[in-house]
């Protein structure tokens, strides 16, 4: 009977044992299929990335970049379109009206919250489904013409108020440049403000001596300054600029004394309604891909100095909140078209 007792507790035990492994086993199954339940999602064949300037600039740099990395993560094809127009919000408004199955993403960046400042645009993020935040760029540099013979900010504020609106700083009206600008007008800088258009076109007209002043990614430019025929003033960025293998050390603007400055952060916005198990699954990708991919990160690096930064959610929304605050000072209206 005591063998018998015995056998009947070991059975017992065993099944036990078994049960609680089989438990085990599937609680991490079930896990496993959590963490990999956003890499299940389906998405379309081709997925159209919206980028509302032009081709060629830092924001299509990063987007294009993205772009492919994502077509090797998930699978489809992720093909990059500029939609240019109104400051950025030609682009903006299509894909707010696209449609909500995936097929179609805002690359942006802190434009897009001065274009509804400024009323280039109706609408906000509200009007969108956020993902995240994919990307800091250290800022747009302000440079000069070296003939000027100007090497800081204070110079150029002296020499601006004994020759009051005699230079020209290029902005884009509504842009980030053209706050940027007003925020050193308030701050006693006597300048004309013309309108360049984007980038690009501002390094153009700068080259061209059409105008005296610009702001541009430094990846525009630092082969200007390398061969001394420009002069960065500034970083407008919300940090100090520092590369010591290529000698730089550009200080921002707040930190010369001036308050002034335009946080520069990426981000992807879906049409709002689009399935949140697609927004997940862009989080999880990119997250991946900007945090451990070393060839993404160094392209980057090498192109704008730009380091990874990723927010999802709510998170990458606050990163707007301040600057949001700081446009209510800003005074907009229409800017002269440089001629």
């Amino acid at each position: 009977m005591l063998v018998e007792g015995g056998r009947k507790m070991l059975k017992k035990a065993v099944c036990v044992g078994l049960a609680a492994a089989m438990l085990a086993l599937v609680g991490c199954g079930g896990n496993k299929q959590a963490n990999n339940e956003t890499s299940k999602v389906k998405w379309p064949k081709n997925v159209e990335i919206i980028v509302p300037y032009g081709a060629g600039g830092d924001t299509d740099f990063n987007a294009r970049l993205l772009a492919q990395k994502l077509s090797k993560k998930l699978g489809s094809n992720f093909v990059v379109s500029n939609v240019t127009g109104n400051g950025g919000a030609t682009g903006s408004r299509k894909v707010k009206d696209g449609k909500k199955d995936g097929s179609m993403i805002l690359f942006n960046h802190t434009a897009f919250v001065v274009n509804k400042a400024s009323k280039a645009s109706d609408f906000g993020f509200d009007d969108f489904s956020f993902a995240s935040v994919v990307g800091l760029n250290p800022g747009n540099v302000i440079v000069v013409n070296k003939k000027l013979g100007i090497n800081s900010l204070e110079e150029l504020k002296k020499y601006s108020q004994e020759h009051p609106n005699e230079l020209k700083i290029a902005v884009q009206t509504g842009a980030t440049s053209y706050v940027i600008a007003s925020q050193l007008l308030q701050q006693g800088f006597q300048l004309k403000m013309v309108d360049a258009g984007a980038a690009a076109s501002r390094l153009t007209a700068l080259l061209g001596g059409h105008v005296d002043v610009i702001f541009s990614p430094y990846g525009g430019v630092k082969d200007y300054i390398a061969k001394g025929e420009m002069v960065p003033l500034a970083m407008d960025g919300e940090n100090d600029l520092v590369v010591p293998d290529k000698k730089i050390n550009l200080k921002n603007i707040k930190n010369q004394g001036f308050d002034a400055y335009v946080p520069f952060y990426y981000f992807v916005a879906f049409p709002k309604g689009t399935d949140q198990a697609l927004i997940d699954s862009f989080n999880e990708a990119a997250k991946d891909i900007i945090e451990n991919d070393k060839e993404y990160q160094k392209k980057l690096y090498d192109m704008y100095f730009q380091k990874p930064a990723f927010f999802a959610g709510k998170d990458g929304l606050a990163k707007f909140a301040p600057f949001e605050k700081a446009l209510e000072k800003i005074q907009f209206s229409q800017v002269a078209k440089n001629q």
